[in-house]
């Protein structure tokens, strides 16, 4: 485990302890999304058309999807490896 110093200026150390921010979990989960999850990041742009274009598949029935056990199984596996890549955390 490491040890991380941050320097504030007296006025915003003064209402942060005065908001009763938790900022060592605040500090975690920031630095926690700064982390490269693997996945590229795309604009809003991208993203709307991805969604358009699933509700497309799905509209005209050539989608693929997962049954209830099939998504039960992926989701388990996600799970076991998500608590594996963050286990030390």
């Amino acid at each position: 485990m490491r040890t991380l110093k941050i320097e504030l200026e007296d006025s915003v150390y003064q209402n942060v302890v005065q908001s009763g921010i938790d900022v060592q979990e605040k500090v975690k989960e920031f630095l926690f999304e700064l982390v490269d999850d693997g996945y590229p990041a795309i604009t809003t742009d991208e993203a709307k058309k991805r969604v358009v274009d699933a509700v497309k598949k799905y509209q005209h029935r050539t989608g693929t999807y997962l049954n209830e056990q099939e998504y039960e199984n992926h989701m388990h596996k996600y799970m076991q490896s998500l608590k594996s890549k963050y286990a030390d955390n």
